[in-house]
C-alpha cells in the first residue's frame, strides 16, 4: 500500500483520529494534537466516500465508548470532532465550495447554541449559575493550592484579582466559547484537508475558489448590531444570549480579517519568516486577534483588498507604495 493509501485508509484514519483524541488526555503537553483529531476522518471521507467516512468515524467513537463512563464521552466526541467532517466531505463530493461548507458549519453551530438556550429556558435551568458555581470551586482550589505552596496574602490577592474577571467572562460566554471553538476546529481541519488533497493531486475534489477573496454579506452587520443592543441594554437571559451571539459572529469577522491578511501576504510576497512571526503574535497576544477581527468587520465599509491590494490593472492606478 502506498503512503497515500495508508493515510486515507478508513481503518488507519480512524485509529489515527482515536490516538489524536485520546493521547493528549494521558499526556497533557500533547493537547494541541487534539486540534487535528477530525483531519484523518475528513481525509478518508473525501477520498473514499460515505462508507470510508463512517468506518473512520466508528473507530474513535467506539474507542471513546470503551474508555468513557457511559455515553457522554462518545456522543460528545462524535458531535464535537467527527460528525461535521462526515457531512462536509459529502458536501464537497457533491460539488459544494469550501466557503459553503464553512457557512453550513456556522449555521449548525449557531443553531445548536440557540437550541441550547431555548432548552435551558424551557426547563428552567440557570446554566450560568451552575457554571459560576463550578468556577468558584475551581478558584477556591487554585487559591488553596497557592496558599499550600507558601503564597502570602499579597500573592493570594493578586491571583484572586487575576482569576475573577476571567472566570466571570467564562460563566457568561461559555456556550459561545464552545461554539466558536467547534467552528474554528472544523474550518481549520477543512482548510488543512483541502491543502493536503490538492498537494496529493486530488484538486478535482474541490471547486476552484480564491479563499483570500472570501467576504461576508453586509446584512450580517445588522445581526451584530441587533445582538449588541440586548448585550449592553438589557439583563438576564436576553443579555446572556446576545453576548454569546456577538462572540460567535465575531469569529466570522476574524476569519474575514485573516483572508485580508493572507491577501496582503500574497500581494506583497511576505516571507515565510515574517508570516510565522505574525502567527506567533496572533497566538500569544489577544490584541492581535482583536485587531484582525476589527479589520474583518470594517472591511464591510472600507474594502481593504480593493483599496490596498489591487493591481494597477484592477485599480486603474499604481499600487500603494509604488
Amino acid at each position: 500500500m502506498t503512503a497515500l493509501g495508508w493515510i486515507t485508509n478508513p481503518v488507519v484514519a480512524g485509529t489515527q483520529a482515536l490516538v489524536l483524541m485520546v493521547l493528549p488526555m494521558v499526556v497533557p503537553l500533547l493537547l494541541p494534537l487534539q486540534l487535528f483529531a477530525p483531519l484523518p476522518v475528513l481525509l478518508t471521507a473525501l477520498w473514499g466516500g460515505s462508507r470510508s467516512a463512517w468506518i473512520g468515524t466508528a473507530i474513535p467513537v467506539v474507542g471513546a465508548t470503551l474508555l468513557g463512563d457511559g455515553l457522554r464521552f462518545p456522543v460528545s466526541a462524535f458531535l464535537f470532532y467527527f460528525g461535521f467532517p462526515v457531512l462536509a466531505a459529502r458536501m464537497v463530493r457533491m460539488g459544494w465550495r469550501v466557503t459553503h461548507c464553512m457557512g453550513l458549519a456556522f449555521l449548525l453551530g449557531v443553531g445548536g447554541m440557540l437550541l441550547f438556550f431555548v432548552w435551558t429556558l424551557a426547563m428552567g435551568i440557570d446554566f450560568q449559575a451552575d457554571v459560576a458555581m463550578k468556577l468558584e470551586a475551581f478558584k477556591a482550589n487554585v487559591l488553596a493550592s497557592v496558599a499550600k505552596n507558601g503564597g502570602d496574602a499579597v500573592l493570594l490577592a493578586d491571583v484572586r484579582s487575576a482569576l475573577e474577571p476571567i472566570l466571570a467572562l467564562m460563566a457568561l460566554l461559555l456556550p459561545g466559547f464552545v461554539v466558536a471553538a467547534w467552528f474554528l476546529l472544523q474550518v481549520s481541519n477543512l482548510l488543512a484537508a483541502r491543502s493536503l488533497v490538492m498537494q496529493w493531486g486530488g484538486s478535482g475534489l474541490f471547486q476552484s475558489e480564491d479563499l483570500t477573496e472570501w467576504r461576508l454579506p453586509f446584512v450580517l452587520v445588522w445581526v451584530v448590531i441587533g445582538a449588541m443592543v440586548p448585550t449592553y441594554a438589557l439583563t438576564g437571559f436576553v443579555h446572556v444570549l446576545g453576548a454569546n451571539l456577538v462572540l460567535v459572529v465575531a469569529v466570522l469577522y476574524f476569519m474575514q480579517g485573516m483572508a485580508i491578511v493572507q491577501a496582503f501576504f500574497r500581494h506583497y510576497a511576505v516571507t515565510g519568516v515574517l508570516r510565522g512571526l505574525f502567527y506567533v503574535a496572533l497566538f500569544l497576544w489577544h490584541h492581535v486577534t482583536l485587531l484582525v477581527t476589527a479589520l474583518g468587520l470594517f472591511d464591510v465599509w472600507v474594502d481593504f483588498r480593493h483599496r490596498f491590494v489591487r493591481t494597477p490593472k484592477e485599480g486603474g492606478g499604481d499600487p500603494p507604495g509604488s
